[in-house]
């Protein structure tokens, strides 16, 4: 799912709606687990980010090092690293690499993602307390006690 995505439904979740704050205390839960959801698959996504960076930073490791087989060479449809560098000089290659800068640039995505939905979500659990201040409000301004 995309960022813009889960800013939209957040958009559409946010208000309350102050004629109706038994409905919207009720709706709660529900608005909770849509975003933990979201939360949990973004997190899964991440997760899965993660480890194909470190399988293709091992990859671009043995790439630079001129030690990847020429069946992975072919697998992946690399041309054999030709040139010599020393052992110092291979993280110079990985930082500037193509495939592990999208890599990493999806990582930043997706926590950015995560970071947005974490925010939502507490958002939603202070809603019941949101509820209750509007609730106080309209009581006081009716002179109830």
């Amino acid at each position: 799912m995309k960022l813009e995505e889960i800013q939209e439904l957040w958009n559409k979740d946010r208000d309350i709606d102050i004629e109706n704050l038994a409905t919207e205390s009720v709706k709660i839960p529900q608005i909770h687990d849509k975003y933990l959801k979201i939360y949990i698959d973004e997190r899964i996504r991440l997760k899965s980010l993660e480890f194909g960076l470190a399988k293709m930073t091992k990859l671009k490791l043995e790439y630079y090092a001129g030690t990847l087989s020429n069946e992975e060479l072919t697998e992946h449809n690399w041309e054999p690293f030709l040139t010599k560098i020393i052992k110092t000089e291979r993280y110079t290659y990985l930082d500037s690499d193509e495939d592990l800068f999208k890599i990493k640039a999806n990582i930043t995505l997706m926590q950015e993602k995560i970071n947005y939905v974490e925010s939502v979500i507490k958002m939603i659990n202070n809603r019941g307390f949101q509820i209750k201040s509007a609730i106080d409000w309209i009581k006081f301004k009716h002179g109830i006690a």
